[in-house]
């Protein structure tokens, strides 16, 4: 239908020796506009002079102007193609990255795209951008200008690894991951815990860091052992800290003879040389995780209390009696 009243209204038009060039203009005109300017003004009067042909032409194209749609200029754009390495000089990170890009205008940044891939091709208007890499709790940051002919950047990130492991007494024994409980932190000037990393690490994890020196507190839940120390992380490298608490399991008993029946319903303290107490438990032969030390345990039975010294050596398990007089 579009064709037939197009090739009409283009015979009509040039039949009266109005422009071709206007007639095939009007043709690709929205619709309503071309018919609106071809109602007001025809071109096919065949007793109209080529002068007053070519005067209603040009009318004709004014009319459908406002009318046209022109199609939108594609936008310009460039290919940003990304990767990661261990610092300047190591090898390429080939997981765990997170990519953000941010347009700067000034003083302002404003985030535009992001991606998980390890190398990521972002499609940007040219200019300016800054280009952020997280591999874990380690981040980097580069300023890249993009330009229609592409550009690629490689992001040096200053990332290393932490895994930590737990022993009581050696490495023979190793100590079950529910059980240990492990606090990172970043040392500041008078203060080794100076500020948390993270407390919810887990043994035998990955933790992707920044290059550094760093403080781990390791506990073993449900005593009084912790352990201390200074772990250093360098780039590209995976740091495996095994943390040996020196510790033991003691089982109480009181009983009126040595090797005798323990007494059912003892309660039982333990305490440190200054006073501290480090556990409590009831029972006939309850067992007690502790620390490495000297203690005074407290044994109370049908009113009566009775007292005794106990050391504990890391990793040897062993009974302790109070013996009734």
């Amino acid at each position: 239908m579009m064709r037939h009243d197009g090739d009409r209204i283009i015979r009509s038009m040039g039949g009266a020796g109005c422009p071709r060039s206007v007639a095939w203009y009007l043709l690709f005109s929205e619709r309503g506009a071309m018919m609106q300017a071809h109602s007001r003004e025809s071109c096919v009067s065949s007793a109209a002079s080529r002068r007053g042909i070519g005067r209603r032409a040009l009318l004709l194209a004014g009319l459908a102007l406002p009318a046209l749609t022109l199609p939108a200029l594609a936008q310009r754009s460039g290919l940003l193609t990304l990767r990661a390495t261990f610092g300047e000089r190591g090898p390429e990170i080939g997981e765990e990255l997170i990519w953000r890009i941010y347009s700067v205008r000034g003083t302002d940044a404003q985030l535009v795209q992001q991606s998980a891939e390890i190398r990521p091709n972002f499609s940007l208007p040219p200019g300016e951008y800054a280009v952020h890499a997280s591999h874990g709790l380690a981040t980097a940051i580069r300023t890249v200008t993009v330009t229609e002919i592409g550009t690629s950047a490689v992001i040096p990130v200053n990332a290393g690894a932490l895994v930590v492991s737990g022993h009581i007494g050696g490495p023979e024994r190793p100590m079950p991951p529910a059980r240990q409980s492990l606090r990172l932190f970043i040392p500041t000037a008078n203060n080794s815990e100076g500020r948390l990393v993270t407390s919810v690490l887990r043994p035998g994890s990955v933790l992707r860091l920044p290059e550094g020196t760093y403080h781990l507190v390791s506990t073993y839940s449900g005593t009084n052992s912790v352990v201390r120390s200074d772990v250093k992380v360098e780039t590209g490298k995976v740091t495996e800290a095994a943390v040996n608490h020196r510790a033991a399991t003691m089982t109480l008993k009181l009983v009126r003879a040595v090797g005798g029946v323990a007494l059912a319903g003892t309660q039982w303290t333990i305490e440190t040389p200054g006073g501290d107490i480090v556990a409590e438990a009831v029972g006939a032969f309850p067992n007690v995780d502790i620390a490495e030390g000297a203690y005074t345990v407290t044994a109370r039975h049908n009113d009566r209390e009775y007292k005794g010294q106990m050391k504990v050596e890391g990793g040897v398990n062993r009974d302790f009696e109070i013996i009734v007089e």
